[in-house]
């Protein structure tokens, strides 16, 4: 999905080895607000950033403006690297400190689609937080739903998720294993700038 790779190509964070994780039925609308995520200012923009693990430091990142909509949220990301385009993130909680995400790119004067979006799923840890937004190892795919049926797309190079409950299996799964795949790259660290 070119969003995906945009993000993490513009981002130089990591290098994508494995599958990216996309639905057209969970979260469709990619403008939609959803729950605020722990720890994000609700009411001003604020900064965020990634963690550089071979300078062993945070460096800035993008800044995010949340945008309320009654009870719900949805953040503006404007990436630091003068990119002109931005992303449009909505958050759904799945449990404590694990949210699903949808994240879409938008151009100004056009309305983001689901083409141009990508689902991730977000742990937060004593004030870090951990994206994913791609598993590289298909043997992953196939612990998490062990005796179930896998995701359509299973190894290929996207897994496409069909229900809420496949989406709830990976965001749990993710939450209590994420430093298992440190080694791998398949997420970004960051924090809210202080």
């Amino acid at each position: 999905m070119k969003i995906v790779r945009t993000l993490l190509a513009l981002a130089t964070l990591f290098f994508v080895a494995g599958c990216t994780i996309e639905s057209d039925i969970i979260l469709p609308d990619p403008t939609a607000a959803g729950a605020a995520i722990t720890g994000f200012p609700s009411d001003r923009p604020f900064r965020i950033e990634t963690y550089d693990a071979e300078k062993g430091a945070y460096k800035p990142f993008a800044t995010l403006t949340p945008e309320r909509e009654t009870d719900a949220v949805r953040y503006t990301v404007k990436l630091d690297d003068g990119t002109p385009n931005r992303l449009v993130v909505q958050a759904r909680k799945m449990s404590d400190n694990n949210y699903l995400i949808r994240f879409a790119q938008t151009i100004e004067g056009l309305r983001p689609s689901l083409n141009e979006s990508g689902i991730a799923f977000l742990t937060v840890r004593d004030g870090t937080y951990y994206l994913m937004s791609s598993i590289s190892d298909d043997g992953w795919i196939e612990e998490i739903f062990a005796g179930d049926a896998l995701p359509r797309g299973a190894g290929t190079s996207s897994i496409k998720l069909d229900t809420m409950d496949q989406a709830a299996r990976i965001s749990a799964w993710f939450g209590a294993n994420y430093t298992r795949l440190a080694d791998r790259r398949d997420y970004v660290r960051f924090r809210v700038a202080p």
